[in-house]
C-alpha cells in the first residue's frame, strides 16, 4: 500500500506541475465557451445572412389557386408558360422551379440550377402542404382570420404525479452532458496512462523501478494517480467556469439588456428555475461522482494493459479499438434511446452492463431513477472492476518486461492463463 501511494504522488505531482496542465486547467472553460459560442454565432450568421430564394411556380391545373405567401426565405411567383420558367431558370432570374402535376397534385417536381439542401426541402414541402390545407378550408367558406384561429398557440406545462414539474428538457440536458464529460474524461485519462506505460516500457525505465516495486503496485499507483489528476482538473474546471457564469450574470444584470428583457424571456427563465428545482440534485451528484470514478477505474485498467502489451503506437490501435466500442456505444445509446425513452428495456439493460453503465446510467440519473436500479448498476461496476484489474494485472506483470515480440491476443490469452 505504501508503494502504491509513492507511485500515485509521483504521478499526480509529475503532471500537475507541468505548464501544459497548468495553462489547459486555467483556459479550459474559456476555450469550451469560446467553441460553443463560435458555434452558436456561426449558425445565427447562416441564418441571418441566407439569401431569399426566388421560387418559380408552374401549376396548370391551378391546384393552388395561383397564390402562396411569401416566407422569409423564399418568394413564388407563378408562371404560366413552363418554356418561360426554364428560360428564366437558366438566366437566374430564378432560383428554384416548382413543378405541380396537373392530375395528382400531390406530385411536385423540384428544379434548381445547384442543390439544394435538405432544410430547404423541407420547408417548400411544407409551405406547400400548408397551402393546400388552407384552400381546402377556403373551399368550405372560411376566411383568413377563422384559418389564424384554428391554429392557436399552446403552452404546455407538464408535471409529474407529485406535483412536481416534469423538466424533461433540463434533464436530458444535464444527463447528456454528464454523460459525455465521464466519456471524454474516460478516454483522455485512459490515453495518458497508456502512452506513460508504453513509453516507460521502450524507454526501459521500468525495469529499475520493477526492482523497488510490484508491477500490481506500479499499475494501481498509476490509474489512482491520473485518476486524482483529472479530477483534480474537472474540479478547477467546474470551480472557473461557476466563477465566469458568476461574472457574465452580473454584467448582462447591470446591462440594458438586462433592464429590458421583455415578458417573453421572463416567461422562459422562469420555466428554466422551475424545471431546475424540480431535479434531485444529491442523486445527480452521487451518481455522476460514481460512475465518473467507476468507469475510469475499469477502463484505466484496461488501458494500463494494453500499454504494458504493446512496444510501439502502431500495435496500440489494433487493441484500443474492441476497448473503446463498448464506451462509444454507450454513448450512441444515451443520444438514441436514453433520451428518447430513458426506461426503455435497451435502455435499463446497457445501464446495468459495467462497460457501458458509466455513460448510460448518467443520463438516466435526473429522471429520478430508482436507488435499487442505481445500486445495482454500481454493484455490477465494482464487481467488473475487480475482475477487470485482476486480468490486467496479469497481463501488466508480463507484458512490461517483454520486448521484441509482437504482442496478440493468443499471447494475451498465454498470459492470462499463465502461473504467476
Amino acid at each position: 500500500m505504501r508503494n502504491i501511494f509513492i507511485v500515485l504522488k509521483h504521478e499526480y505531482l509529475q503532471r500537475v506541475r507541468k505548464k501544459s496542465f497548468i495553462i489547459m486547467t486555467l483556459l479550459g472553460p474559456l476555450l469550451v465557451g469560446l467553441f460553443y459560442g463560435g458555434i452558436a454565432y456561426v449558425s445565427m450568421s447562416q441564418m441571418s445572412s441566407k439569401a431569399v430564394q426566388k421560387v418559380g411556380v408552374i401549376d396548370p391545373a391551378n391546384h393552388l389557386n395561383q397564390h402562396i405567401d411569401s416566407q422569409s426565405l423564399f418568394t413564388f411567383e407563378f408562371i404560366q408558360a413552363p418554356k418561360l420558367a426554364q428560360k428564366a431558370l437558366n438566366d437566374g432570374q430564378l432560383d428554384v422551379l416548382l413543378s405541380i402535376d396537373s392530375l395528382k397534385r400531390d406530385s411536385i417536381q423540384i428544379t434548381s440550377k445547384s442543390s439544394l439542401s435538405i432544410t430547404d426541402k423541407q420547408s417548400l414541402s411544407k409551405i406547400v402542404s400548408e397551402q393546400y390545407f388552407n384552400n381546402a378550408l377556403y373551399t368550405l367558406g372560411l376566411n383568413q382570420n377563422q384559418l389564424d384561429s384554428l391554429k392557436p398557440s399552446i403552452h404546455i406545462q407538464d408535471q409529474l404525479s407529485n406535483g412536481k414539474s416534469s423538466a424533461t428538457e433540463i434533464k436530458s440536458g444535464i444527463g447528456y452532458m454528464g454523460a459525455f464529460i465521464i466519456y471524454l474524461f474516460i478516454f483522455m485519462y485512459g490515453v495518458m496512462i497508456m502512452k506513460s506505460v508504453s513509453d516507460e516500457k521502450s524507454n526501459r525505465i521500468v525495469e529499475i523501478i520493477i526492482s523497488a516495486v510490484k508491477p500490481f503496485e506500479l499499475m494501481m499507483g498509476k490509474i489512482l494517480g491520473v485518476a486524482l489528476v483529472g479530477l483534480t482538473q474537472f474540479i478547477a474546471w467546474i470551480t472557473l467556469s461557476g466563477l465566469l457564469l458568476t461574472v457574465l450574470g452580473i454584467a448582462l444584470g447591470s446591462s440594458e439588456i438586462g433592464h429590458s428583457a421583455t415578458q417573453s424571456s421572463q416567461a422562459i427563465g422562469d420555466t428554466i428555475l422551475t424545471q431546475l428545482s424540480a431535479l434531485n440534485y444529491p442523486k445527480i451528484i452521487f451518481g455522476f461522482a460514481a460512475y465518473f470514478i467507476g468507469g475510469y477505474l475499469l477502463y484505466a485498467s484496461l488501458f494500463a494493459a494494453i500499454g504494458s502489451a504493446v512496444d510501439n503506437d502502431t500495435e496500440t490501435q489494433q487493441f484500443m479499438f474492441p476497448v473503446s466500442m463498448p464506451l462509444i456505444f454507450g454513448l450512441v445509446i444515451a443520444q438514441v434511446a436514453v433520451i428518447n425513452n430513458p426506461n426503455s428495456d435497451l435502455a435499463v439493460w446497457c445501464s446495468m452492463i459495467p462497460f457501458t453503465s458509466p455513460v448510460v446510467m448518467m443520463v438516466r440519473l435526473p429522471f429520478d431513477i430508482a436507488w435499487s436500479e442505481i445500486i445495482l448498476s454500481l454493484s455490477c461496476l465494482l464487481a467488473c472492476f475487480i475482475l477487470i484489474v485482476w486480468l490486467a494485472a496479469r497481463i501488466y506483470r508480463i507484458g512490461i518486461l517483454s520486448y521484441g515480440q509482437k504482442a496478440s491476443y493468443k499471447q494475451l490469452f498465454k498470459w492470462l492463463m499463465m502461473k504467476q
